[in-house]
């Protein structure tokens, strides 16, 4: 009797991982020449004037510093978009590519940052978690109409950094994972007007189950924190990135090198 029950439940659930198999979303696989090609993604949480008050905020002084070596170094700052294309599809994409992203939507990126962006011209991705914008928590952050009003320049994308920000989503049930996941990609398209694409883990930390649940909640490109050609990732939903806390001048080096052997 007691094999016979076991038999019976190994069926059901080989049968349900089959059934998870079969509704799981299909993921293209990066493309043979974004393999080949060199392209970061940089990665900055606040922009602040005057004193710092965690350890990653950059200064306004420092981020206007960090975007004219971008100009002076000749590199070419890209759009999230263009690097999902060029992943995808091999679009082409100009020399020295770089993508710039922020998190946590914290309110000197409007006042400090976002400024300069439009000054160099430069477009950037900012990476939202819905349920503290507008709100004072440790930082103020950028309201909605704050963030309509950057995405009107034609310079602001936003996405997805959860609903509440859990430093590690490895560690939530699914049930509350693909809150965190679906609500917080559903807020954003109702509030912005326009599809969400993309995800950036909170603080990195993911794993397989992880990556499946953000496949079905509807991304289409996941962000980690690996430091690394964005073409080199494992895949689309686990796509690398350098801080710029502590990479900054490593990410561009790595580039230059990388399109001077071209």
């Amino acid at each position: 009797m007691r094999v016979r029950l076991w038999f019976v439940l190994a069926l059901f659930a080989a049968g349900q991982t089959l059934a998870q198999r079969a509704a799981a979303p299909t993921v293209p696989p990066i493309h043979p020449r974004a393999r080949q090609t060199y392209t970061a993604i940089l990665m900055w949480h606040d922009v602040v004037r005057g004193r710092k008050e965690v350890w990653f905020d950059v200064t306004e002084t420092e981020f206007r510093a960090q975007m004219e070596q971008l100009r002076r170094r000749k590199f070419n700052v890209i759009t999230l978009e263009a690097l999902y294309r060029h992943l995808t599809e091999g679009a082409p994409v100009p020399p020295r590519p770089v993508v710039l992203t922020f998190d946590d939507n914290t309110k000197g990126l409007y006042h400090y940052a976002y400024p300069i962006l439009k000054e160099y011209n430069y477009p950037a991705t900012f990476f939202i978690h819905t349920d503290y914008v507008g709100v004072r928590t440790v930082k103020d952050h950028c309201t909605w109409d704050e963030l309509r009003e950057m995405q009107r320049s034609g310079l602001i994308s936003v996405q997805s950094h959860t609903r509440t920000h859990p430093p590690d989503l490895r560690k939530l049930s699914d049930a509350r994972l693909r809150k965190e996941l679906l609500e917080s990609r559903q807020i954003i398209e109702r509030q912005m007007g326009k599809p969400v694409f993309a995800f950036a883990y909170t603080e990195g930390n993911y794993d397989a189950r992880v990556v499946r649940m953000v496949a079905e909640a509807g991304y289409k490109m996941a962000i980690g924190e690996d430091w690394g050609s964005a073409g080199a990732s494992p895949g689309l939903l686990e796509v690398r990135r350098y801080s710029i806390h502590k990479r900054f001048s490593q990410s561009l080096r790595d580039v230059e090198r990388a399109w001077q052997k071209r």
